[in-house]
């Protein structure tokens, strides 16, 4: 590959597709993406395969295939939606190649994540709004804010510490069910706490990862829909258990 276009082509293609599959999109997304922006430069042949944990992608059939391994996958919307626009925005000649090229390189090192203060806020009134569609009363309210936000923190922290994959589910669902155990018995002797921990645990749930997975099947990505299945079913079992064995404890 020693063509200056092919060089620069295939750095646009790995980075876009980089920070696409690194920030939760999914398969079939991730896989166009790369397919338009090489039909945009010439390159209508190109053959490309993707999973969760690298890209393998080729020009044509007279280019080197080239790999790039992605070492940690996240959720990042805007990532998503500013990758997304930068190819449209190539595709329709608005920018060059090199351009685009910068552009990917600004998103890929800009931590454009919402700061952790608001994520916990956010994740107590989504605890909180859960709360009214499980027909829980206003003496589970304050319970559930703060069990929602603390388990999200405790989650969010530990993912951010880089540690074994499920197990901050499972400590994040273990304190925020002792959390409500205790709040439902201080603000509502003799009532139902259900309500309040099934609100309270929404904000951790896997939500993005089974929609993904689900979409992968639809785009016949079997091999991810199964990765992202089960990821998303022990994701499930680690809040089920930290629940129970709060519930087996208090």
């Amino acid at each position: 590959m020693d063509n200056y276009k092919d060089k620069v082509t295939m750095n646009v293609i790995l980075l876009a597709g980089k920070i696409l599959l690194s920030s939760g999109a999914e398969v079939s997304r991730v896989e166009d993406t790369m397919r338009r922006i090489a039909i945009c430069m010439g390159y209508y042949n190109s053959q490309g395969y993707v999973i969760n944990v690298f890209i393998n992608f080729s020009l044509s059939e007279e280019h080197d295939t080239r790999i790039l391994r992605i070492d940690k996958n996240s959720t990042n919307l805007l990532k998503i939606f500013q990758v997304n626009n930068i190819s449209r925005k190539l595709t329709g000649n608005q920018l060059s190649i090199e351009e685009a090229f910068e552009a990917l390189k600004n998103i890929d090192r800009s931590n454009l994540s919402i700061p952790l203060w608001k994520k916990v806020i956010a994740a107590g009134i989504i605890s909180l709004s859960f709360l009214y569609l499980q027909g829980g009363t206003w003496s589970d309210a304050i319970t559930t804010i703060i069990a929602g936000a603390i388990g999200f923190l405790i989650v969010e922290y530990m993912q951010s510490k880089s540690l074994t994959m499920f197990i901050p589910e499972f400590v994040g669902s273990f304190i925020l069910g002792t959390t409500v155990i205790f709040g439902s018995e201080l603000f509502q002797v003799n009532q139902s706490f259900g309500p309040a921990m099934i609100a309270s645990v929404m904000p951790i749930v896997p939500g993005v990862l089974i929609t993904t997975a689900i979409q992968d099947l639809f785009s016949r990505h079997m091999l991810m829909f199964t990765a992202k299945f089960l990821e998303a079913l022990v994701i499930a079992f680690a809040i089920g258990s930290g629940i129970a064995i709060a519930y087996l404890i208090f």
